[in-house]
């Protein structure tokens, strides 16, 4: 989605998920600030560079069950077709949806942190 993100993460243990997301932004952040000024500088430039990319807080649900788990993807899933920004889900580019309905890559680069 243009303006948010949505993520089904599991973690082995608890109390993982603060740490996760403070990383998440903060990689990110430095990733889109870099793409934005090399890709569209002077879109860029109409921007602080201290601006922030996310919004402080985040929120969170817990999966508690292979149903909700198929319920929150299939939101998930059909958020940019909602928001009429695809007729399918699995033309988002950026969607799991590919994944999931046709077994193709997500086309996402995923990195993992120790």
């Amino acid at each position: 989605m243009p303006d948010h993100v949505h993520a089904l993460i599991w973690f082995s243990r608890t109390g993982q998920l603060s740490r996760f997301m403070q990383q998440w932004k903060g990689r990110s952040s430095k990733g889109i600030k870099q793409f934005l000024w090399e890709a569209v500088p002077a879109y860029a430039a109409r921007f602080p560079r201290s601006d922030p990319i996310w919004q402080v807080r985040f929120y969170s649900f817990e999966v508690y069950s292979p149903a909700k788990i198929e319920e929150t993807l299939n939101h998930m899933h059909l958020n940019p077709v909602r928001a009429g920004l695809v007729s399918k889900a699995v033309e988002w580019r950026w969607s799991s949806a590919r994944r999931y309905i046709e077994g193709r890559t997500v086309e996402v680069p995923i990195q993992w942190a120790d």
